[in-house]
């Protein structure tokens, strides 16, 4: 499951990761056995970004039967503060208005269809 976080003028949350090909992706994660989505969903943000989610709801999936997976897309709403990233898991993260040619295949499947006209608010970010 992955938040959708976007601050005042619009932008989204992106993180990088930290392993790997460190591509920017939406916060989030994977859900545990007999975990909720929600308990998930606000788990994964406070371990990623060190934020709490104030409220949550599903808006978008991402069926990827290839991956044998299912990405679901929560708008997230979070108590104020500074982000605290990860330091094991999180490169860096960033309110961007453009997205990244490096981005997951969720973030551009999501990033197309919340930006329909052109698939992204601008034009492609070298992060």
């Amino acid at each position: 499951m992955l938040a959708w976080i976007q601050d005042a003028y619009g932008n989204v949350l992106l993180i990088q990761q930290a392993t790997g090909r460190q591509l920017w992706s939406l916060p989030g994660g994977k859900v545990r056995s007999m975990e909720a989505l929600k308990r998930a969903l606000c788990r994964e943000i406070k371990e990623e970004i060190g934020l709490t989610v104030v409220s949550a709801k599903v808006v978008d999936l991402f069926d990827r039967p290839q991956k044998s997976g299912l990405a679901v897309l929560f708008q997230t709403k979070l108590r104020k503060g500074r982000l605290k990233l990860g330091e094991t898991e999180i490169k860096s993260a960033a309110f961007v208005d453009k997205l990244p040619r490096n981005a997951t295949p969720s973030v551009r499947y999501f990033w197309q269809r919340h930006f329909p006209s052109t698939g992204t608010r601008g034009n492609t970010l070298d992060l």
